[in-house]
Parts: C-alpha cells; structure tokens; sequence
C-alpha cells in the first residue's frame, strides 16, 4: 500500500523514543509578561508513533497527538527525554511539550 510513501527524515530518532514509557509530560507556557513557566500535564504514561502520528498518553487520557510531518521533536542533551512540538489535536492549539523518560537499567 505504501511502497513508495515518502518516509520521515529522522526515522531512526522516532524509533528512539517509539514505545518509551513516559515518568512526566510537561508543558511550555509563554507568561503575558514574556516569562516562560513548565507545567506538568501528565505523570506516568507513554509515547508512541502511530500511524505518521506522535501521541503522549498519560493514564488514560491523551496529552499530545500531531502529525510526524507537521512536528518538530528533539531529544534532550542529557538522553532522559524528548520535547516535541507542534499543532496539537487534542488542545487544539500549537504545544510545546517535554516527556521525561522513566529509567531502567539495562
């Protein structure tokens, strides 16, 4: 169905963080006064592509859903997470949001 779909240009970072479990999620909230404060929406959940979709679900509720194409994802310098952003289908506006991986030792 797919032979010739064009594929994500960082698909080896998606693969990184598809399936991750997820200790929080928070998100970047610019204050009137040019401020920036992160609030955490969510605690204990996971982050996972599905179908060209990035979605962070927490409990049972969605946090984030947007498309792989219309998103912007990096992973922090320190490697325990991802912040990701773009037109979130949930809230229905442009989110920035950061997922903090849980630790295991492997």
């Amino acid at each position: 169905m797919g032979l010739f779909k064009k594929k994500p240009k960082n698909e080896g970072l998606l693969r990184t963080f598809d399936g991750r479990e997820v200790k929080y999620v928070t998100k970047r909230v610019l204050k009137e006064d040019g401020t920036v404060n992160h609030i955490i929406v969510g605690k204990q959940g996971r982050i996972a592509v599905i179908d060209d979709q990035i979605r962070v679900i927490c409990g049972e509720k969605d946090i984030f859903n947007c498309p792989v194409s219309a998103s912007k994802y990096y992973l922090l310098l320190s490697g325990d997470g991802v912040t990701v952003e773009g037109d979130n289908t949930v809230s229905g506006e442009y989110d920035n949001i950061t997922a903090y991986y849980s630790y295991y030792r492997k």
